[in-house]
């Protein structure tokens, strides 16, 4: 649509993802032709690949791919702080010769390398699919969507750690660990990866097993 026939209202002012730009777009006595539309369940991708010709089972791992990526990237910003010696007041060692820093550092990392796999092992499915022409299967959504939702909430546990070990420099703006904090819990509320759509999850498994019964 010409510029001239929408405005952006600025509604964005959200805890995380802040440099998203997510706000609404208004159209006012405005006309859209049929041309202009996409159909999200039937529409025929502009890109000829065989991975973009269902957009609803490509959003899951969007999405996934953003929170493995932050979560490691959070990962990466504590061990940045730890190795500039930083002592937390009242603390007997600096922060990496800390034993307890070290076992929760190796359990956040495996946390870290789990979503990571999971969401690899996800994709090279999607990538089967879309190859065999069975991409926009029901089943396949629901277990993107599955796996959205478990590496968002893992993702979001590795930056509540992260922050958490990071002690009081984190709570200051400067800090790329609270931006990461509070951008992984925004995330996470997508519609996409809300704990909700586990339901749906074991709506097609019980009905899998009664059609196997």
């Amino acid at each position: 649509m010409p510029a001239s026939d929408w405005e952006i209202e600025d509604t964005w002012h959200a805890a995380g993802l802040k440099g998203t730009g997510s706000d609404h777009i208004a159209l006012r006595d405005a006309l859209v032709p049929e041309a202009n539309f996409f159909d999200l369940e039937n529409g025929v991708a502009c890109v000829p690949s065989p991975l973009y010709q269902a957009v609803r089972h490509l959003q899951p791992l969007f999405h996934g791919a953003f929170s493995v990526g932050m979560a490691a990237g959070t990962l990466d910003d504590l061990l940045a702080l730890a190795n500039t010696g930083r002592q937390q007041l009242y603390a007997a060692t600096p922060m990496r010769e800390s034993e307890t820093f070290q076992f929760e550092l190796g359990r956040i990392s495996a946390d870290v390398r789990a979503a990571q796999a999971f969401h690899k092992t996800q994709a090279a499915a999607h990538w089967d699919h879309a190859l065999s022409g069975t991409l926009k299967g029901e089943s396949l959504l629901t277990e993107g969507t599955q796996a959205a939702v478990w590496i968002a909430t893992t993702c979001v546990s590795v930056a509540d750690a992260c922050f958490a070990l990071g002690g009081s420099r984190t709570l200051y703006e400067t800090s790329p660990l609270q931006r990461r904090l509070r951008d992984l819990h925004v995330a996470a509320q997508h519609a996409i990866a809300q704990h909700r759509q586990y339901a749906s999850v074991g709506k097609v498994m019980l009905q899998r097993s009664a059609d196997k019964a």
